[in-house]
């Protein structure tokens, strides 16, 4: 095993797991994109890594590439260990939901400067904030806007001869709901929805469209700002869950966990 030359970059740590006696592989989401790479002795009692290498942490690197192995970190640096998220079980369960989207939907190589930026902000806001909720709706839109998979909201996605745009905050004497239909990938019209019940469409409130819309549009700065009723939280969650899964073909383990602690706290 032959190394090259360093390099260095930032890192958060989203997944570790043991390897031989002594050594960690982690997955870090970098700037450049997703990366394992190996964290050599980090197990033992007197290791410098182990403390920078923690999950959630992000950290400045120094790695050695390896041909046709894992880079190998020689230096590492913690610059915001997001303490907080390793010791609040419902924290922690929203940042493990968070990273594991992140590893589901990316694989190895791929990610941006904005994957990364997004990433770090949603860690920072799970330690500061607490409407979890709303931190877990925004990061669900970028991240999917990022990989690829961003839901229409703004217009109907069934078939009209002319578009069809979703206005849920516009007076109307229609109290209908409208839908949202995962396979098509996005919101259905009020028309199209109850035309289309019979399918596994999900029936979404004027409210609970708006509030996607709004987790779309951003900035988190301005959306924080808003207070959330917990039965929207619940019906927006439920929604995106069935999308989320549609495109994944399974449950992200991290969310069903989520919801098993919220309903033992009652939340």
């Amino acid at each position: 095993m032959s190394t090259g030359r360093l390099y260095q970059t930032e890192g958060v740590v989203i997944h570790r797991r043991d390897q031989g006696d002594a050594d960690r592989v982690l997955t870090l989401c970098t700037p450049s994109g997703k990366v394992a790479v190996l964290a050599k002795g980090a197990r033992k009692v007197r290791s410098r890594k182990a403390g920078h290498i923690e999950l959630f942490s992000r950290s400045n690197f120094v790695l050695s590439r390896v041909q046709n192995y894992w880079d190998i970190i020689s230096q590492a640096e913690t610059i915001e260990p997001y303490t907080l998220l390793r010791g609040d079980l419902l924290r922690g369960t929203y940042a493990r939901y968070a990273v594991e989207l992140l590893d589901r939907f990316f694989t190895e190589g791929e990610g941006s400067p904005a994957l990364f930026d997004l990433l770090n902000h949603t860690l920072a806001w799970l330690c500061e904030d607490d409407d979890l909720d709303l931190i877990a709706r925004f990061y669900e839109q970028h991240l999917l806007g990022l990989a690829g998979f961003r839901p229409e909201l703004n217009a109907c996605v069934d078939q009209h001869e002319q578009h069809v745009l979703l206005r849920p905050r516009e007076p109307t004497e229609d109290a209908r709901p409208y839908g949202f239909d995962p396979e098509r990938g996005g919101g259905l019209c009020r028309n199209c929805y109850a035309e289309n019940e019979q399918r596994q469409v999900v029936s979404l409130s004027p409210a609970g469209l708006w509030l996607l819309q709004e987790c779309q549009r951003g900035p988190y700065t301005r959306l924080r700002a808003q207070s959330i009723a917990p039965a929207l939280h619940e019906e927006v969650e439920r929604v995106m869950q069935r999308y989320i899964a549609y495109h994944l073909e399974q449950d992200v383990r991290a969310g069903v966990f989520l919801q098993q602690l919220k309903q033992g706290r009652g939340k």
